[in-house]
């Protein structure tokens, strides 16, 4: 991907203490959750049934290893109203757009209703790169800025670990899930953009932090949905063991910047289906 010279969200015509966070930009994002009609899939010609689950394989499998740039994960989802949670990442908005409708394409597509689409793309927040640059570079002065804010972001997308968490991958070892969108209060005394940009970054920091605790038990993706979807964000967490969910959540419920700003949207929560569990999809030949 192009490096921008500037981040789309950031405007320079405010006052230092009103500027957005810098952010950088990575794959593109889209979490579908489907419903499947069981009854008309048990009522179908056995042989037809098979066959549309079949594709349903083929494509999982050929997402999962022949996507690139990008992948694609097929979640079996514990309640929520829906049997799956379809993860895309892309590297561009039209490739994702091609993998969204290749399920609906397929045989499969036939006996699969999606619940709900939500689009997004992978957004790392610069709060303290941000707060730093105001210290050195005058916002008002645009050509500075403009040049200082470019040279910094060309300087973080060059870091390895931010190229990883621009571009994530999910690990062997953490196969379950957790997706839910989110927003930042607008109440009035209660309004997160009405903060100064040094409060922010602060709470930020703070919330940083108790992530932090959970590193190597949780793989956190964080994606900017502002002018792509209704929420401000999506969070995907991966984990071992499902109960890490409980555990940071609630957790960080009690950190200032989810308590006092942060709405959540619905939970969905699964494990991501191997070759065997698809196995187990397929009817029985001799069921009817």
């Amino acid at each position: 991907m192009s490096t921008p010279t500037m981040p789309r969200n950031t405007r320079t015509d405010l006052p230092a203490a009103e500027i957005p966070p810098a952010s950088l930009e990575g794959w593109y994002v889209l979490h579908q959750s489907l419903s499947v009609d069981w009854p008309a899939l048990k009522a179908a010609d056995p042989a037809y049934a098979r066959g549309a689950v079949a594709s349903f394989v083929t494509l999982a499998e050929r997402w999962a290893t022949d996507a690139e740039p990008g992948w694609s994960g097929v979640y079996r989802v514990a309640g929520g109203g829906v049997d799956f949670l379809v993860l895309h990442f892309r590297d561009s908005l039209d490739r994702l757009i091609e993998a969204g409708h290749e399920l609906q394409l397929s045989p499969w597509g036939d006996y699969v209703l999606v619940r709900e689409e939500y689009l997004s793309v992978v957004e790392l927040g610069l709060y303290a790169l941000t707060r730093d640059l105001v210290g050195r570079v005058d916002p008002m002065d645009r050509a500075a800025w403009d040049d200082a804010l470019g040279e910094a972001l060309a300087a973080e997308r060059e870091k390895g670990f931010v190229r990883r968490r621009l571009q994530p991958r999910q690990s062997e070892h953490m196969p379950y899930v957790c997706y839910y969108p989110m927003d930042k209060r607008r109440n009035p005394g209660q309004n997160w953009y009405a903060l100064t940009l040094e409060d922010r970054a602060a709470l930020m920091a703070a919330h940083g932090t108790v992530g932090r605790r959970f590193a190597g038990r949780i793989a956190q993706v964080i994606s900017g949905s502002m002018g792509l979807d209704d929420w401000e964000w999506a969070v995907t967490l991966w984990a071992a063991d499902p109960l890490e969910f409980k555990a940071i959540i609630s957790e960080m419920r009690y950190d200032a910047a989810s308590a006092e700003y942060a709405e959540f949207g619905p939970f969905l929560v699964g494990k991501r289906l191997s070759a065997g569990d698809f196995e187990a999809l397929l009817p029985s030949p001799t069921a009817r």
